[in-house]
């Protein structure tokens, strides 16, 4: 058990991705805070996961005072946060243009001011928000820990949906800044930059902004939740104890560097 004795607090954790992790690490050996927006979803993980002693709560993630909460619910109940999994996070607002940019190849000037502040808040704010709560647990433990950020592709090298490719860029920036500050408390912050990955998220994308990027891809199909889950497994674990400040990217080759 490669996660034996640990705490795991995961946002998102109601779906797809976060589904996927929650019930990887706990397969391993962790206990497993399964966060969502929706407490419905949170539960239906919970029932899913490996072993006892889990908890479920749900958060809006862009709400400093909720996250404030829920950290501390999860504090209380498991006793401590020995890994964070920032997965939560959206990749289309009403308003933030992505069907303009369908019909014209152009989103900038389409894009409300609340619908691209609004997804900045959940992809951008909602990071910072779980990160910095979670850290203050983290230090009072002195055992480390890991955290673990999900950005994307489009973090790397943009195709389209500017607020997104915006929000997951700074998602780098964060787990970088936060790397070199938190290294001397024992602490790695690394990000996961997916491709395309099967999940209800991707269900929702338009095929033509689809089709073209699962034809680029050298693998020739879409990554699997799994594919990012063993990334986020291998993060939490010793395995990686001498990475920090990095990005991993499970993209099937569609994004090189």
């Amino acid at each position: 058990m490669r996660l034996a004795d640990r705490v795991a607090l995961v946002t998102g954790a109601g779906s797809g991705i976060g589904r996927e992790i929650a019930c990887t690490l706990a397969a391993e050996g962790a206990k497993i805070a399964a966060v969502d927006l929706r407490p419905e979803t949170a539960e239906e993980t919970l029932g899913l996961l490996a072993g006892d002693g889990h908890f479920a709560c749900a958060v809006d993630v862009s709400d400093p005072d909720s996250v404030r909460e829920m950290v501390g619910q999860v504090d209380a109940s498991l006793g401590r946060i020995d890994v964070l999994v920032n997965n939560a996070g959206v990749d289309h607002i009403p308003g933030d243009g992505r069907e303009q940019l369908l019909e014209t190849g152009q989103q900038t000037i389409h894009m409300s001011d609340e619908g691209f502040t609004k997804l900045m808040a959940i992809n951008v704010n909602g990071v910072f928000f779980c990160l910095r709560e979670s850290l203050k647990v983290m230090q009072r433990e002195e055992r480390g820990g890991s955290v673990i950020n999900m950005s994307s592709i489009a973090g790397l090298s943009p195709n389209g949906n500017v607020s997104y490719a915006a929000s997951k860029a700074a998602v780098l920036g964060i787990t970088r800044a936060t790397a070199r500050e938190q290294g001397r408390f024992g602490i790695r912050v690394n990000a996961i930059c997916p491709g395309v990955i099967d999940t209800p998220m991707t269900a929702g994308v338009a095929e033509p902004m689809l089709k073209p990027l699962i034809r680029a891809t050298p693998l020739g199909r879409t990554g699997t939740p799994s594919d990012i889950a063993n990334t986020a497994l291998f993060l939490a674990s010793d395995e990686s104890s001498f990475i920090t400040g990095q990005w991993i990217s499970p993209n099937g080759g569609l994004v090189m560097q």
